[in-house]
């Protein structure tokens, strides 16, 4: 840490150029069957964004016509690119190679920013645009994490600052770190602090079969015998048989959902404030709740996306 406090000042020394990319943010959205939040996602960043560049991975639900519908509507902040399926690294690669401006942040597709308030995601760029324009930075900003539906959160992770926005250079890049997760590589010369108020959710209430997939994928990433299944579909199988008695894997994902869910505690306003604005619509028809049975939560109920009010009251 001493060392890159040092580097940091190395463009001001004149040792490095300085940051040359023009004042601005570019925000950088991967996409794969992300339709449940997308799109008050894209529009909060949008907000504040002087671009917000999307690359698409081969969805298969409805995220590429929310897309499509989104970057006509928004005039040309949205540079929608349809990628097909390609490696996360390489999809990350690609869209930072697009961007134009002196900020980039890394924002997911389900990611909410609160777009008005004493929290409106205007004072971290407010922020961001007053720091020294000499220098490179890596920042990571704090958000609220909300769990199985919008009304809960995982007790150790009510807020995480594991988001990242850095300054623009041809020395950052994705690459993979030795679990095999993505990440950006960051030269010495980036100072690193973070940003304290939470200026957005991160959404983290997705269908079962969707979370349950996602929680398999991190395990095989992680597994010492991974070269040992030619592919994730493999590895998945396998699971299924191993730790889910060669259940079918929406039965298994609803098994799995029903554990997951029960170490889950309320939602704190007082603690966290209100929620973003945008939220505001799924709150009052919510397609995700959070059940209890004898003061104990007992699962979760999923409306059709369709009506997401049915069968929740």
């Amino acid at each position: 840490m001493a060392a890159r406090a040092v580097a940091a000042w190395a463009p001001v020394l004149g040792l490095i150029p300085k940051p040359c990319k023009p004042p601005g943010l570019s925000a950088i959205v991967r996409v794969k069957d992300e339709e449940t939040w997308l799109e008050p996602c894209i529009r909060s960043i949008a907000t504040v964004a002087d671009e917000v560049i999307v690359g698409d991975n081969g969805s298969t639900d409805r995220s590429l016509e929310i897309l499509r519908r989104l970057e006509l509507e928004l005039g040309g902040v949205l540079r929608l690119f349809e990628c097909g399926e390609v490696g996360i690294k390489q999809l990350s690669n690609h869209l930072l190679e697009q961007t134009q401006f002196r900020w980039v942040i890394r924002w997911d597709a389900d990611f909410v920013a609160h777009t008005e308030g004493p929290q409106s995601i205007q004072i971290l760029r407010d922020w961001l645009d007053e720091l020294d324009e000499r220098r490179y930075y890596m920042v990571y900003p704090r958000m609220v994490e909300l769990a199985g539906d919008l009304s809960h959160q995982r007790p150790l992770t009510s807020t995480r600052a594991d988001c990242h926005c850095f300054t623009s250079s041809e020395a950052v890049r994705y690459v993979y770190g030795p679990s095999g997760f993505e990440a950006p590589k960051i030269p010495i010369s980036y100072g690193a602090c973070r940003f304290e108020v939470p200026t957005f959710f991160h959404v983290d209430v997705k269908p079962d079969r969707r979370m349950f997939l996602s929680h398999v994928w991190k395990e095989y990433l992680l597994a010492v015998d991974r070269a040992d299944y030619e592919t994730f579909e493999a590895y998945i199988n396998h699971t299924l048989q191993q730790e889910w008695r060669s259940m079918e894997v929406d039965e298994a994902a609803q098994a799995w959902a029903a554990d997951h869910f029960r170490g889950l505690v309320r939602y704190d306003e007082e603690r966290f404030g209100a929620y973003p604005a945008l939220l505001q619509p799924h709150l009052e028809k919510p397609r995700f709740r959070i059940q209890y049975a004898a003061g104990q939560i007992s699962g979760r109920a999923e409306a059709d996306p369709g009506n997401s009010d049915s069968g929740l009251n």
